[in-house]
C-alpha cells in the first residue's frame, strides 16, 4: 500500500540530508547489499541530486512498419496516430510533488525525456526523471535544468515507428535493479539507489547513523588539513552517538605510519 503523502514528504525532507552513499550504506545495514544500486552507465545529465517516489512506465518497442507517405501525410500520421493513439497516456494524471518517473524504453536508444517533457513533469511537480533510455534536446535540457534526470544514452530520434506506450505503475528493470511503483528513488552524482517502499524506514536510521559518524569525521580531517568546515561536516540529524564514533584517538591512530 502506498504511503500517504505527508508521510512520503517526510521521508523526503530526510533523504535531502543523505547522500546517495549513505543510502547504500544504510541498504548494506539492512541485509541488502545485492540490492538497489542502478547500474553506473545510468548518469546524471548535469552534477545534481534528486528524490521521489517512483511512478513507473514502460516503452515497449514496435512491431508496426511506417507507411511510405508525403511529409505532409507523415505530419498527420505522427501527430494524429502516433501521438494521439499509440503513445497516448494519462502519465500527466497520476505525477504530484513527490513523484520521481521512472521509465524503461526497454533499452532501445529512444528518448525517455526531452527538453519539452522535462519542463512539463517539472511543472507538473515531479522530482527527478531515471530510465535506461535515453535523453534527447540534451542541449536545452542542460540549459533549463527543468528537472534532474539520469538516462544511459543521449539519443536524436522521437517515439514514433519506434516505441509504443507500454503504460504505467508496473514493475519494471532499470541498470539491474527492480523498481515498483512507490519504491524510494535517490539520485545524486554517484548515480542512483533504489530502496524498496517497505524497507525505507530501516534503511534510513542506519543511513543516518553512519552518514553522522562520517560527518564527524570529516569534521576531525578538514581541522588537520586546514580546511574550512562547511555543510558537509555538519551534523543534521539529533540521535544517539554512533556505537563506534569516531575519536581524536581513533583518528591518531589512523594515522600514524608506524
Amino acid at each position: 500500500m502506498s504511503l500517504p503523502s505527508e508521510r512520503k514528504k517526510e521521508i523526503l525532507d530526510t533523504v535531502a540530508k543523505l547522500r546517495v552513499t549513505d543510502i547504500r550504506d544504510g541498504m548494506d545495514w539492512v541485509g541488502k547489499h545485492h540490492l538497489g544500486t542502478v547500474s553506473p552507465e545510468i548518469r546524471p545529465l548535469w552534477r545534481t541530486k534528486a528524490a521521489g517516489f517512483a511512478l513507473t512506465c514502460r516503452h515497449v518497442p514496435t512491431q508496426q512498419s511506417v507507411p511510405t507517405m508525403t511529409p505532409r501525410e507523415y505530419t498527420k500520421w505522427a501527430y494524429e496516430y502516433w501521438y494521439g493513439e499509440v503513445f497516448a497516456n494519462d502519465l500527466a494524471q497520476e505525477i504530484d510533488d513527490t513523484t520521481f518517473l521512472v521509465i524503461d524504453t526497454c533499452n532501445t536508444q529512444t528518448p525517455a525525456v526531452g527538453s519539452m517533457d522535462s519542463m512539463c513533469w517539472a511543472a507538473l511537480g515531479a522530482r527527478g526523471v531515471l530510465t535506461n533510455g535515453g535523453t534527447r534536446d540534451s542541449d536545452e535540457t542542460l540549459e533549463q535544468k527543468a528537472i534532474p534526470i539520469w538516462s544511459r544514452w543521449i539519443v536524436q530520434p522521437m517515439y514514433q515507428g519506434r516505441v509504443e506506450w507500454g503504460g504505467h505503475s508496473m514493475q519494471v528493470e532499470i541498470g539491474g535493479q527492480l523498481v515498483r511503483r512507490d519504491d524510494l528513488v535517490v539520485a545524486d552524482g554517484d548515480g542512483a539507489i533504489i530502496v524498496p517502499e517497505e524497507l525505507v524506514d530501516d534503511v534510513l536510521t542506519y543511513a543516518i547513523q553512519e552518514s553522522e559518524n562520517d560527518k564527524r569525521a570529516r569534521a576531525m580531517l578538514f581541522d588537520r588539513l586546514g580546511i574550512a568546515r562547511n555543510e558537509s561536516t555538519e551534523s543534521s540529524f539529533d540521535v544517539d552517538p554512533h556505537p563506534y564514533a569516531m575519536t581524536e584517538e581513533a583518528l591518531d591512530k589512523r594515522l600514524r605510519r608506524t
